[in-house]
């Protein structure tokens, strides 16, 4: 996952290319309309009048996730929000949406660093704040590292190696607890400690789980990026197939 983030001073250009690019995807908006480019770049307009002397009103924020992450545009949506709440500007206007025309899926952030009532979002460190939002949210989804250092990224090809060998351990440990009867999320995760494996629901404020990731040497993997069965849901209807057997005897 990899952020890059800029301060600008007009939305009309940068709300155009994100909205107009062929397949383009709109994921959320927060108080910009989106039948097209003009009357969303309307709305920036409109709240940004408040204080005329902010010049670099924009804030535009592109990240991109490996070939391996395969994310839905839920998932995406998901970071997005955390990052605008990051950073501070979740409570502004915002866009997000999707391009596909690249090998690497990416969203682009576009937000009002002046908010409803005229309160103005600091763009002091941005790069920072975004480099360190986009570390943190790489472990709480578990998506392949990829760090952003000024404007050189470096993805580390041994950490990539090491992400698909730890898949297929995390795979064979977590089919092998499955065999031996676990039939719950506590049974699975206590197993699974005993291999060095931290087991971690992603749960809602409302209490609902919103996916499961696992991690191993300060390494992480979402369990659908390990494999599909290996979702929540996946692992919800392994789970309780084996409560059902041991039920049953």
């Amino acid at each position: 996952m990899i952020g890059k983030v800029s301060i600008g001073k007009s939305f009309g250009g940068v709300v155009r290319y994100v909205m107009e690019k062929e397949d383009a995807e709109v994921l959320d908006q927060s108080g910009v309309r989106t039948e097209n480019a003009v009357v969303a770049t309307q709305d920036f307009n409109a709240i940004r009048a408040q204080k005329q002397e902010i010049k670099n009103a924009v804030w535009h924020t592109s990240i991109s996730f490996a070939q391996d992450d395969d994310l839905t545009s839920e998932e995406m949506t998901k970071i997005a929000r955390d990052y605008l709440k990051e950073t501070g500007l979740h409570d502004n206007q915002y866009l997000i949406v999707r391009h596909h025309d690249t090998k690497h899926e990416h969203i682009h952030i576009v937000s009002n660093r002046v908010g409803y009532d005229g309160h103005v979002v600091s763009d002091k460190w941005s790069k920072n704040r975004t480099a360190h939002t986009c570390d943190s949210l790489e472990e709480k989804y578990g998506l392949t590292v990829a760090k952003l250092q000024g404007r050189s990224k470096v993805v580390s090809e041994d950490k990539v190696l090491v992400k698909r060998q730890l898949k297929e351990e995390l795979k064979t440990a977590i089919e092998a607890s499955l065999q031996n009867g676990a039939s719950n999320f506590k049974t699975l995760k206590a197993q699974l400690q005993e291999r060095g494996i931290n087991l971690e629901l992603q749960i809602q404020s409302t209490g609902r789980v919103n996916g499961i990731s696992f991690k191993k040497d300060g390494v992480a993997i979402k369990g659908s990026a390990i494999d599909r069965s290996y979702s929540y849901r996946g692992l919800a209807s392994k789970l309780g197939q084996n409560k059902e057997i041991s039920q049953s005897h």
